[in-house]
């Protein structure tokens, strides 16, 4: 079938019928198609997920193993697609699948669906809704159920938490498409006036000057910011700047002032100005949604990567584990951002310790996720970071503290609420899958912080 025949094959499909046609055809390019004559598997219990599959054309229907016995579980036919919940979950098939006519599949490779929710993010809410459904305690036995239905609840959730910031970057393209359109526009009026060298040099000079004031310029009270835009507004109208008062809350919010302004007019000339003035509201409006788009994305990114991340959840065989061969690995893993000479790693290891019997890559997310946490506490400018352990009756302790300025009181008893977070473009979820982890152990996590420094300690029973 040709790529054009799947995209209409996929538009009739109500959760697709949202998407954009290169949305479409971007997902025709990645997948592939299967073919089931009637009679035939299409998925044995147990199996490893192997994507998400969109029934094309034909019907299916899926028995699960209880015991000794084989019960219905589903019937899926054109139109339904499956394997969703199962790459949430890091699980393999919970039930098995055959043709029961000739069946054609679409399907999406598992790293293939992951990278589909950055490419169509208004896809989630839709793929979380799907999977919170198949999480329902009537579909699974109670073994499963216990399991499933937190995970049901957590991608329900993050549903909502992936809507806002998809949202909000759609709409930022949107004003930035014609945005663009409006800066080429100015910059061809612009050129109409025979610019010197000396005029094009000092033009090309001040999208970078906004640019360096946006970055280092501190964010201002909402009273200065209001007199500010007041001031700017003001000055921008008597010059005649179109829309002054819908450009001076943007150009204040890249740190401009009206200062900088003047020094642009006496740079360009009075008779420059206006055009200057309404190519450089154009262009700083250009960046501001830029930031937005890019803030929205890489908020959509850290959810869905976070999301992966709760695959950790998912018990493993234990093994013997030494918690300190555990530190130093995720130190080397995170070597890249230990090194340059502002920040200092301290450890106090009690090397007596005991080894554990426990998951060992599950304790290694846990420290992983601790030492990131206390390095973006830190910040760029660095500091010392401290790891400590030490041993109480019959437990082995882990302490990872920074120097940073401490969490506020009033944010503690958040710390452990999924999706919330102080650090921007974060997920929220690295403390509660660590504490998940941990609890999975027989162990507990606690958190102790004060201005001046954070320590979040990890108690494992021998």
């Amino acid at each position: 079938m040709e790529s054009e025949d799947i995209v209409t094959a996929l538009r009739r499909v109500p959760l697709f019928a949202r998407l954009t046609g290169e949305q479409l055809q971007w997902m025709a390019r990645h997948g592939r198609q299967l073919h089931f004559a009637a009679g035939t598997r299409i998925a044995a219990q147990g199996d490893p997920a192997d994507g998400l599959s969109v029934i094309l054309e034909g019907r299916t229907e899926w028995t699960r193993r209880v015991g000794t016995q084989e019960v219905h579980a589903d019937t899926l036919e054109a139109g339904d697609l499956f394997g969703e919940l199962i790459l949430f979950l890091n699980s393999p098939h919970p039930s098995t699948g055959h043709a029961v006519t000739d069946v054609r599949l679409f399907r999406l490779e598992p790293a293939t669906f992951w990278e589909l929710l950055r490419v169509a993010p208004v896809l989630s809410r839709g793929l979380m809704e799907v999977a919170s459904q198949r999480s329902a305690p009537n579909e699974v036995d109670s073994r499963q159920q216990a399991a499933l239905l937190p995970v049901g609840q957590l991608v329900a959730g993050l549903g909502g938490e992936l809507d806002n910031p998809a949202s909000a970057a759609r709409r930022s393209a949107a004003r930035l498409r014609e945005t663009l359109r409006t800066v080429s526009a100015r910059a061809m009026a612009l050129g109409e006036h025979g610019l010197s060298s000396a005029q094009r040099g000092a033009l090309l000079a001040l999208p970078r000057e906004a640019a360096e004031r946006g970055r280092t310029s501190p964010p201002l009270e909402p009273m200065a910011r209001a007199e500010r835009e007041e001031a700017m507004g003001s000055w921008l109208e008597s010059r005649g700047v179109a829309d002054a008062w819908e450009a001076a809350p943007v150009l204040v919010a890249s740190g401009l002032d009206v200062p900088w302004l003047e020094s642009v007019s006496t740079r360009v000339g009075t008779a420059l100005l206006g055009d200057v003035l309404a190519w450089l509201v154009a262009a700083v409006t250009g960046d501001v949604l830029l930031a937005e788009v890019e803030r929205g994305t890489a908020r959509v990114s850290a959810l869905v990567d976070a999301l992966k991340t709760y695959s950790f959840l998912d018990p493993a065989p234990a093994e013997d584990v030494d918690v300190h061969d555990g530190l130093e690995a995720t130190l080397a893993v995170l070597g890249h951002r230990l090194t340059g000479g502002r920040l200092t790693v301290e450890r106090e290891y009690e090397r007596s310790l005991p080894r554990l019997k426990a998951e060992g890559g599950a304790l290694e997310e846990v420290w992983t996720q601790l030492v990131l946490n206390a390095l973006q506490a830190m910040g760029e400018g660095g500091g010392r970071l401290r790891l400590r352990t030490w041993a109480e009756p019959s437990r082995v302790v882990v302490e990872v503290a920074d120097n940073g300025p401490g969490i506020p009181k009033d944010l503690m008893p958040r710390l452990f609420e999924p999706f919330f977070s102080t650090k921007p473009h974060a997920a929220g979820l690295g403390l509660d899958i660590s504490r998940r982890i941990i609890e999975r152990h027989g162990g507990d996590l606690r958190v102790l912080s004060e201005p001046g420094g954070t320590r979040v300690q990890v108690r494992l029973p021998v």
